[in-house]
């Protein structure tokens, strides 16, 4: 068995069909290694090769299939429940750390539509791992002769140094998925992304919309004690914000 046809079969989920094959390919490859599995020995009908297909597509759903849906800010699951509060959001954010002038948005899925929100007209920079949506983002900033550029990077092995200098870094309910492929990864993010200012979000409901108890993610507090890192919470809407200074 070849690895190009486990990515083919990942990808026939319509939720996985824009996910980058490179970064389908990094899983695989980091499930075989730690397991010792030989893939060209495997056959699609064995109980080995069923319960990795089944765990390697649950990782990809995790990290990317459940937000990624729709083409609008009304449709796309993770923009929908920020929709009526995004004036709210970037005012209060903005309030912090002044109107940037570049902004960098690192899984951005479709947060990019919310330009018109922002109230300034900043240079935006946008890297996700979704082509597709990519593509849409690009035709919005075209169409609205907006000056950004995207990226379809994966952001567990970006060279981070690559990435342009920005007054603010948004990772929009991206950290805790990250987290399930990589503990402790969003350390290394934090720490070599070139901003001065990082905005993480966390959403309060899980994806069946019941509270989520430990809604505060203590871990991160943890790791920006750890950094020396300043912080300001904010509760708006379903999300828990926090405005990073980086020292």
């Amino acid at each position: 068995m070849k690895i190009d046809y486990v990515i083919k079969e990942i990808k026939k989920k319509k939720e996985l069909k824009d996910l980058s094959e490179d970064f389908i390919k990094d899983r695989v490859n980091e499930y075989i290694k730690t397991r010792k599995i030989e893939l060209s020995n495997l056959d699609e009908r064995s109980g080995i090769y069923k319960t990795m297909f089944k765990e390697i597509r649950k990782i990809c759903f995790d990290s990317y299939g459940l937000f990624k849906s729709g083409k609008s800010l009304k449709t796309h699951i993770s923009t929908k429940e920020r929709l009526n509060y995004y004036p709210v959001i970037y005012e209060k954010i903005f309030e912090i750390i002044g109107k940037p002038n570049k902004i960098l948005d690192l899984g951005c899925g479709l947060n990019p539509l919310s330009y018109d929100f922002l109230g300034c007209n900043p240079e935006y920079y946008a890297v996700d791992l979704s082509e597709s949506e990519l593509e849409t983002v690009n035709n919005y900033f075209k169409e609205n002769k907006i000056k950004g550029k995207t990226y379809c990077l994966d952001l567990l092995k970006l060279d981070y140094s690559a990435l342009p200098k920005v007054d603010v870094a948004f990772l929009f309910k991206v950290l805790e998925s990250l987290e399930n492929i990589h503990k402790n990864v969003s350390y290394t993010i934090l720490s070599k992304i070139n901003s001065k200012w990082i905005v993480v979000s966390f959403s309060k409901k899980s994806i069946t919309g019941k509270p989520i108890i430990k809604k505060g993610r203590s871990w991160l507090k943890r790791m920006l004690a750890e950094l020396g890192y300043w912080y300001e919470v904010l509760d708006i809407g379903d999300e828990i914000f926090y405005i990073i200074k980086k020292s």
